[in-house]
């Protein structure tokens, strides 16, 4: 009941904050609202610990012929630290949204609680057929934000295009159900049969960009902070979520060295691009892809909890450096304890990330942390291009801190307490190897030009240089537009009438023929 609690405080809070604006839309404490209403969402779930483990199933589902798995959430030690980190991440958003210029768009804070209630029950979904209709949710919701935000028919089908890859996830997932029922096993994430795991990683993979290697949204979206890091990161959580759940089992299959090859390759990509992008929400696609693919990489080395370690990094990391607009020394200073986060040092939130050695592939693992923490670093320091914090307004100069402050602290304390991964000791030899390359980096980096910030990428749906994994997508959506576009033309011309008449004829010939 926990669950269900938490999610409705956001639902509740967020539905209040757009009534509030339609009825009396001069009033002017909506912001406490939202704030203490998304203080009692984060409470809730730190309580979910005393209850650890729980669950909840929804049984009405019909029919139970076709669904024989009901709708089922369930906590536990290794998808309580999503729902917190996803918790914490919404109240830092609306703490930093105080120095934003359009501080009281109460829409866009009623968009972020109820992206985190549908964060929230993606995260414990307990069985697939949950986890579909969430994410379908967060599909739709996400394709309407992109499309409102976009400007220009081009944009537009590139929001449509990432929608698909999207859509292919989900398909994956309905193909793992089929593989399941036609082994005699149920779809749950218990008696999954052999192999079936692989597919579930796939969809995971597709759904972020890491197998095979695209973008999956449009870089030209006006989302930028606030709701734009909200989205961004509860879809990548909704989506990574799934990899703790995969049983050990099902992942036995002799193609998943398959998988973890190109899975590295984006991951390297990614911190590649990350290191050298010109600032840190231009890079956010890569940071994105480069900790997922390394999520995926624990999740097919058997380990989930150290999948976790990343998928929870990639939020509380990622979150606190994107939400990062005002400059200020001691901020910029309390930031580098995410360098320490994603190290895999012995206490450190991803400590547990490489409990199972990946063998060959382990030198790959190394040069991405590198690659990622170098960026980080680099991108926490940045100066440029912010405003001061000393200019601010008395009361944001002390609210804002702290949502940055937040994330920072969870960092800490999911490292030592909470959940299956804490206080671990970990692969501590090639953590201090890639905090060694890391420092060489930081070091080449303002001496040699090919480490010098780029803009340009080549992959994904939102260029068109060279090929794309999914350029056949793109083509199959090209042609069904331009034979909608030839049907209406012909059939809003001069002879359009004509043409009509001529459908009518034959449909009715056609009937009279069934009739006789």
């Amino acid at each position: 009941m926990l669950i269900v609690l938490s999610s409705l405080i956001f639902f509740i809070t967020a539905i209040t904050l757009v009534a509030l604006k339609i009825y009396q839309p001069g009033i002017r404490y909506a912001w406490l609202i939202a704030f203490g209403g998304t203080i009692l969402a984060l409470t809730s779930v730190l309580i979910w610990q005393a209850q650890m483990d729980f669950a909840l199933a929804i049984h009405f589902w019909q029919p139970v012929e076709l669904f024989t798995n009901p709708i089922a959430f369930r906590a536990d030690g290794l998808n309580w630290p999503y729902a917190v980190s996803l918790s914490a991440l919404a109240l830092s958003v609306l703490l930093t949204a105080v120095v934003n210029p359009n501080f009281s768009d109460t829409f866009t804070w009623a968009g972020t609680l109820a992206l985190s209630g549908l964060g929230l029950l993606a995260v414990t979904a307990d069985n697939p057929v949950t986890l579909l209709l969430v994410w379908s949710a967060l599909d739709l919701t996400e394709l309407i934000s992109q499309l409102r935000a976009v400007e220009g028919p081009s944009n537009s089908e590139k929001v449509v295009i990432a929608f698909s890859t999207r859509v292919l996830g989900i398909g994956l997932l309905i193909w793992a159900n089929v593989v399941s029922v036609s082994s005699g096993n149920s779809f749950d994430f218990i008696s999954m049969p052999a192999g079936a795991g692989l597919y579930l990683v796939a969809a995971a993979g597709l759904r972020m960009g890491v197998l095979p290697l695209h973008l999956p949204y449009s870089s030209e979206s006006n989302l930028r902070r606030g709701f734009g890091t909200s989205l961004r990161l509860v879809s990548a959580a909704s989506s990574l979520a799934l990899l703790s759940h995969i049983p050990t089992a099902s992942l036995a299959s002799p193609l998943v060295p398959f998988l973890l090859i190109p899975a590295l390759a984006a991951a390297i990509y990614g911190g590649w691009m990350w290191l050298r992008a010109p600032d840190e929400l231009t890079g956010r696609p890569y940071w994105i892809i480069s900790l997922a693919a390394l999520s995926v990489a624990s999740a097919l080395s058997g380990n989930s909890a150290g999948s976790v370690a990343w998928g929870c990094s990639l939020i509380l990391i990622g979150g606190s450096l994107f939400l990062t607009s005002i400059q200020n020394v001691w901020l910029n200073r309390a930031l580098l304890v995410g360098a320490f986060s994603i190290s895999t040092l012995p206490f450190s939130l991803t400590a547990s990330a490489w409990l199972n050695n990946p063998g060959f592939f382990f030198p790959f693992i190394v040069i991405t942390q590198a690659l990622t923490m170098a960026g980080y670093i680099r991108h926490a320091l940045r100066s440029s291009g912010r405003d001061s914090l000393d200019v601010q307004p008395t009361w944001t100069r002390t609210v804002y801190p702290f949502g940055i402050g937040l994330l920072v602290f969870m960092q800490i304390l999911l490292g030592l307490t909470g959940w299956n991964g804490a206080r671990q000791i970990g692969s501590w030899l090639p953590a201090i190897i890639a905090s060694f390359l890391t420092f060489g980096l930081l070091w080449a980096t303002p001496r040699f030009r090919i480490f010098n910030p780029v803009r340009a990428h080549w992959a994904g749906p939102s260029q068109n240089q060279g090929p794309s994994p999914y350029a056949f997508l793109w083509g199959i959506y090209r042609f069904i537009s331009q034979l909608s576009k030839t049907i209406t033309v012909t059939l809003e011309g001069d002879g359009g009438l004509m043409w009509t008449l001529l459908f009518l004829v034959l449909f009715v010939s056609l009937m009279t023929q069934g009739g006789l």
